[in-house]
């Protein structure tokens, strides 16, 4: 993992501590969700190998994620958040346009960082 990759998600992980001790619920549950979907992005496909055996360990190797990947996850993640703002607010469902607006802020914090 590169240094900016790492600093990243040692941000984020930094920055969910200090919103769960703020109580900020919008916060910590969006940071939550950037952090699994990276998570699930060092996931690699189980096959039969992979199956555990009675006194083996299923345990594989996870993927290495590059920082560009990372990158990509939190603009995707973005994206998600916009195409549902404008379908909760296609339905006049205001509120919850506004909850998504309020991770969507959240979301982009993360992006375009150097």
């Amino acid at each position: 993992m590169s240094t900016k990759t790492h600093s990243l998600r040692t941000r984020l992980s930094t920055d969910l501590r200090a919103a769960m001790k703020e109580r900020d619920a919008v916060t910590t549950l969006t940071l939550r969700s950037l952090l699994e979907a990276m998570d699930n992005a060092c996931a690699v496909p189980m096959t039969a190998e992979h199956v555990p055996v009675y006194g083996r360990s299923g345990d594989v190797p996870r993927r290495v994620v590059t920082e560009s990947e990372y990158e990509i996850i939190l603009r995707n993640e973005a994206a998600s958040r916009n195409a549902a703002i404008l379908e909760y607010e296609r339905l006049g469902r205001t509120e919850a346009a506004d909850q998504v607006r309020a991770e969507l802020s959240v979301v982009l914090r993360y992006i375009g960082e150097d």
